[in-house]
């Protein structure tokens, strides 16, 4: 046989075994980005729908968890039958109470609270009253550059632990957004999650990637001090913190890891929930 083909044979050779695995990173990414950009746009349709419905309900977490719950169900499924539609809006609600969903009130603050609220029961818990505003002080201090009508601003920033279905890339986007570049070499890069704790490193480790939606509605009805504290852990007024141990690689409160990050792989049945089997 001609040796210069059997040279071309080997050069062919170490081409493909270079190039396939460039190749199938980026195909594959492409697939990720592509399912991610799905569930962002869901986010942000889920995100306005809970605020709307915290509007309406005192700004009560657990009613606009379930309104998240219900809206962000559609990620979940493929057919329009409601077995299905039942067991993805399940599997959400496991998600917050398991802290893949982080709810955070932006407005009213803590501090509007302490200016603009009352207690009208007498229970130790304040409202933000929604009724007779033009009849009501305008501004109180400490906090003069802020308005009752302000308060009155529901302003929600919802962030959800999306799951990494497609191999490799899963992995790879982990490191890349957690580990490189190294502080040291890379003086003042930005957007890498390297602080161990924070909700989206937390998120990151456990083979999911953090998506945030934000969205502000004006209120229909007071704002509950009472209520908004009725929600999972993870949600809450601006500031609240969420129980790090629900992060504990292999572990979510006790029961068994997510299927994604224990293998890595493509992982679409429905009935598979961060606390199920």
């Amino acid at each position: 046989m001609n040796p210069l083909r059997l040279k071309s044979r080997g050069q062919a050779m170490v081409e493909f075994i270079i190039v396939t695995p460039v190749m199938l990173l980026l195909v594959f990414g492409a697939l990720q980005f592509a399912f991610l950009y799905h569930a962002k746009t869901a986010l942000n349709y889920a995100t306005f729908q809970t605020a709307r419905e915290g509007a309406v309900n005192h700004a009560h977490m657990a009613i606009m968890e379930n309104a998240f719950a219900r809206n962000m169900a559609a990620i979940y499924t493929n057919n329009d039958n409601l077995t299905e539609l039942t067991q993805a809006r399940d599997r959400i609600r496991k998600e917050i109470a398991a802290g893949f969903v982080f709810i955070d009130v932006v407005n009213p603050t803590d501090e509007m609270f302490n200016v603009f609220g009352i207690d009208p029961d007498g229970d130790g818990w304040d409202e933000i009253p929604n009724d007779n505003l033009m009849y009501r002080p305008v501004t109180r201090e400490p906090i003069s550059d802020a308005t009752v009508q302000d308060a009155n601003l529901l302003k929600l920033r919802i962030t959800y632990c999306y799951p990494m279905y497609v191999p490799y890339v899963n992995r790879a986007l982990a490191i890349m957004l957690t580990q490189l570049p190294d502080p040291d070499t890379c003086p003042g890069c930005s957007g890498v999650f390297r602080t161990a704790g924070t909700f989206e490193r937390n998120c990151l480790d456990n083979g999911r990637f953090p998506l945030n939606a934000q969205a502000i509605v004006r209120m229909q009805s007071s704002i509950s001090e009472e209520g908004l504290a009725a929600g999972s852990a993870g949600s809450g007024l601006s500031g609240s913190t969420i129980d790090d141990t629900a992060f504990q690689e292999g572990e979510v409160r006790g029961t068994s890891a997510d299927q994604t990050t224990l293998t890595g792989f493509w992982t679409l049945d429905i009935s598979r929930t961060p606390g199920g089997p």
